[in-house]
């Protein structure tokens, strides 16, 4: 099956804040994170700084964040990344997965693809997904790395099956395409399907042009393992 399209991909940093993960003063970081979100930047500041005063690694990685966009503070990546690091040795994956960003794209240090490697293998050894994520495109791009297809399956699989549309859709692409292995139509339907009900963006363009190239019986398979993998809550899944 001849399946290629040019794909593109912007790296991001995530921001990612979970009430499983909250410690110390759980009131005063909940506080400062609720003002961060009305834009009330100073009061969200000194919230966060108590908290990472009493070694805190969540307010440390949310007072990086803020030092990456200039939240109150002036912009200032090298800062960012020192708070990040801060937080990354209290093995908070968030903060892993951010210094991993700012090597990757080159803010406030020199691009180091060997560097984010090893910082973003961190998180997604800690099943953080967008670290995940991103060691799949690693091996799927070759960044720093020999490519290798099928470690960028692997990858991108296990963010997918944490519920990440994005690795939801290049597990689907690559399954589909072959890339990694001979293709697997089927299956790589299956998560595109899964992707587009997870609200991926261009999923169904995916889906259309695969479509072309299968039996209806196929389709029909494939959208049930999409259906038992929404369903069983990713827990079955091709």
């Amino acid at each position: 099956m001849i399946f290629k399209f040019a794909i593109y991909f912007v790296s991001v940093c995530f921001f990612v804040l979970s009430s499983f993960q909250l410690k110390a003063d759980e009131t005063r970081l909940k506080s400062g994170i609720a003002a961060m979100k009305r834009q009330h930047y100073a009061t969200a500041l000194r919230s966060f700084r108590a908290e990472a005063e009493e070694g805190d690694p969540q307010a440390k990685n949310n007072i990086g964040y803020m030092y990456e966009n200039g939240w109150g503070v002036p912009q200032d990546y090298q800062k960012a990344m020192d708070w990040y690091k801060e937080a990354a040795r209290d093995s908070l994956s968030e903060a892993e997965f951010n210094v991993g960003i700012l090597y990757h794209n080159g803010y406030g240090v020199a691009k180091n693809n060997s560097e984010a490697k090893n910082w973003f293998q961190k998180a997604a050894k800690k099943n953080f997904p967008d670290a995940q994520f991103m060691m799949g495109n690693i091996y799927q791009n070759g960044w720093g790395v020999k490519p290798n297809p099928k470690l960028a399956l692997l990858w991108f699989k296990r963010g997918a099956k944490q519920g990440l549309p994005k690795s939801q859709f290049m597990t689907g692409f690559l399954l589909l395409s072959g890339d990694a292995d001979k293709p697997e139509a089927i299956k790589g339907y299956a998560w595109t399907e899964v992707s587009r009900v997870n609200g991926y963006s261009g999923a169904q363009e995916v889906l259309d042009y695969a479509s072309l190239s299968m039996k209806d019986n196929q389709i029909k398979m494939a959208k049930a393992l999409a259906r038992q993998c929404i369903i069983s809550k990713l827990k079955q899944c091709p």
